[in-house]
């Protein structure tokens, strides 16, 4: 009884594109259910046609041209909104000016508040917040749980703020007043760099000029009316609850707070069919 070939002796006498080479399997393009496997997207090369530098670098230009222009409305509707909380607030919150960083921007309005340092009953009631947002959320659980994970993480950073509050009140280099005006002209920044932003993530897509040029625009228009209302509350929370709560401001509800929704249109705007693959099945 003769023994059988070896898988690649039995293959020897085969034709050469049916001979399988050790090492050079072929791709496996069907799965176990017999349904091709298509490539990952991840792993595909983006068409990238001339006509797309348009997208690219015209939209954020143009836009950015046209944000300039335009920036003396911008002021004024700025001034507009925090002289109306100003006298809202009973001038507990006063219309001030900064230096803008932007050459050729002259000054940025804000809102100004005599924030000081906090007093022993305000460095308690932060302390109560931290630790209820500490341990307070071990009952959060299930789909709550990024939640959970947020609040903690909003815990930890007043936590440090509690330590070098109670440990160096008297050197916090900042005050309330110059604070915000230095948070205002960063936001400026931010303003003026959202269509470029767009067009490293979004304009090298195939989603159309028209819908490239929404996403920019709305993105700018929306920082443009939340920056005034979002530093006149935080001068309000620095008035009462002191400069114990600007660390918080300035690192999760200032210039992270713009990105985030910048993210969040970004998602909104992948939601939307690519024109190629509007025929797609």
């Amino acid at each position: 009884m003769s023994a059988k070939p070896l898988p690649d002796e039995a293959s020897a006498g085969a034709p050469p594109d049916k001979r399988r080479v050790r090492g050079h399997q072929p791709k496996r393009v069907i799965g176990y259910r017999g349904d091709r496997i298509l490539m990952h997207r991840a792993m595909r090369r983006l068409a990238f046609p001339l006509s797309r530098w348009v997208d690219v670098l015209g939209i954020p230009l143009a836009l950015t041209i046209g944000y300039c222009a335009i920036w003396p409305m911008v002021a004024a509707l700025w001034q507009r909104i925090i002289g109306f909380w100003n006298v809202a607030l009973e001038g507990q919150v006063r219309l001030a000016a900064v230096k803008a960083l932007v050459p050729g921007f002259g000054s940025i309005p804000y809102p100004h508040s005599d924030a000081a340092l906090p007093t022993s009953v305000q460095w308690l009631v932060g302390m109560i917040v931290t630790l209820v947002l500490l341990f307070g959320t071990r009952f959060i659980s299930g789909r709550a749980l990024p939640l959970a994970y947020w609040l903690r993480f909003i815990g930890v950073v007043q936590a440090s703020a509690q330590f070098y509050f109670f440990i160096w009140p008297a050197s916090f280099p900042y005050d309330g007043g110059g604070s915000i005006g230095s948070l205002m002209q960063a936001s400026v920044v931010v303003v003026l760099i959202t269509p470029w932003l767009y067009a490293l993530i979004y304009n090298v897509l195939d989603f159309g000029f028209v819908r490239k040029l929404v996403l920019s625009v709305m993105g700018m228009a929306y920082l443009t009316v939340f920056i005034p209302f979002q530093y006149t509350l935080a001068s309000v929370v620095l008035l009462k609850g002191s400069m114990l709560w600007y660390p918080q401001i300035f690192l999760l509800w200032a210039v992270f707070l713009q990105f985030g929704m910048l993210v969040g249109f970004y998602a909104w705007a992948m939601s939307w069919k690519a024109r190629g693959a509007k025929n797609a099945t």
